[in-house]
């Protein structure tokens, strides 16, 4: 090696250590601070998860003070003197490369933007396996989370159900789910369970039969199953806030607060989650299995709502999640001709999604990263510790 090869290769060393240090400063920096993080969510049809429009829910979580988002915004130069909107930009060529030219930016980044993505006909079907098959299979004392198997029971039937039995009958099915969930009546109950059965008369693989009957014979425990879920159940926006708390507490562990653009739903459950942000007896508990696992209490100290008029950081976060859902609605229907999608699939904007709910081929525990290692079931621990947490404080306040 020549002195000059020498040199350099010492200089590459400071300069790797250099960032490092200054990387390492900066987590530091950001674990002392307590932010506001601002939200905002595209694709949200409610409990409708089968809108042909509109198939993915996207919600972005972003952390930039007024000054930052004002910059970014410069880079969109929107005709509106009020508001940026992704649904106008993306009107026109013009709108579309102000979008890329705004997602370029360095701000643009996993420690400012964090994206939650559903497919969302892919959850009706992963709703019926937690609502339904988990559930008798917990009546029965089996585990149904373990090893990931709902994911990978999910996965099978997205791909299965149409390939063997019609899209047609199952779109029917996933109707015919949503209203049982939100009316639960007799005569809903009865039409859902009938559109399962016209689904194995059309089924074309005898060896396939045995799967729906999976779904056929949580008939007998339908009403339990019913009895422990709330009607936003099937509301996207529950599992991708839950998700967007988790995230931000690993990077902000002394806390942080969030501003969410104006939501009913959310106005409706935020009584919950101040109750998950709320300390379980003054220590924190572990749930979940495999990479799933997740801390309680949540890091957040509050939620609140407003409008994006008001806050430049909620328009940000608007363009984020609409522009995530526009290139995860491309990559889905295989586009090749839409050039505003070509140019934003070129932005990888893979390094922004935090968590998704996507349907893929894998099944088996290794190709999931779901082996089994331990832990609590989430969804039965958590709902106990919440009961605990509050007959708790009924008891400190005197029962009143």
């Amino acid at each position: 090696m020549s002195m000059n090869s020498g040199a350099r290769h010492k200089q590459k060393i400071a300069k790797k250590r250099e960032k490092a240090r200054k990387q390492a400063a900066e987590i530091q920096k950001r674990s002392l601070v307590i932010p506001t993080i601002f939200m905002d969510e595209s694709g949200n049809t409610g409990a409708n998860l089968i809108d042909k429009q509109q198939p993915f829910f996207t919600m972005a979580g972003t952390n930039f003070s007024e000054r930052e988002a004002e910059r970014l915004l410069a880079l969109v130069d929107s005709k509106s003197t009020k508001e940026v909107h992704f649904s106008v930009l993306k009107r026109r060529s013009s709108g579309q490369d102000a979008v890329v030219r705004m997602l370029k930016h360095s701000l643009i980044n996993r420690a400012n933007v964090k994206v939650c993505v559903i497919h969302k006909p892919f959850m009706v079907t992963s709703k019926i396996v937690d609502t339904l098959i988990e559930h008798q299979a917990f009546e029965t004392g089996s585990d149904l989370y373990k090893d990931g198997h709902n994911i990978a029971l999910s996965n099978m039937l997205h791909y299965c159900l149409p390939a063997f039995c019609g899209e047609a009958g199952v779109e029917m099915m996933q109707e015919r789910f949503i209203d049982m969930v939100r009316e639960r009546t007799p005569e809903s109950i009865s039409a859902f369970y009938e559109s399962v059965e016209n689904l194995k008369k059309t089924c074309s693989k005898s060896r396939f039969l045995s799967d729906l009957n999976l779904i056929i014979g949580t008939k007998s425990v339908i009403n339990g199953a019913l009895k422990n879920i709330d009607k936003s159940t099937l509301d996207p926006l529950i599992p991708t806030l839950f998700n967007q708390f988790i995230e931000w507490g690993k990077e902000y562990p002394r806390g942080f607060h969030v501003i969410h653009d104006e939501s009913k739903t959310l106005v409706s459950q935020k009584e919950l989650f101040e109750e998950f942000m709320t300390e379980f007896n003054g220590k924190e508990i572990e749930l979940g299995y495999d990479r799933r696992k997740f801390t309680l209490p949540l890091k957040g100290k509050s939620l609140k709502f407003g409008k994006s008029h008001d806050y430049c950081q909620l328009q940000v976060a608007d363009v984020v999640a609409s522009a995530v859902s526009y290139w995860a609605s491309g990559v889905a229907r295989g586009e090749e001709n839409d050039e505003f999608f070509k140019k934003l699939n070129q932005l990888d904007l893979r390094k922004l999604i935090i968590s998704v709910i996507w349907p893929t081929k894998d099944v088996t525990p290794e190709s999931l990263d779901t082996v089994h290692d331990g832990g609590m079931n989430a969804a039965d621990g958590g709902a106990y510790l919440l009961m605990e947490a509050r007959v708790d404080r009924s008891r400190a306040s005197g029962g009143k």
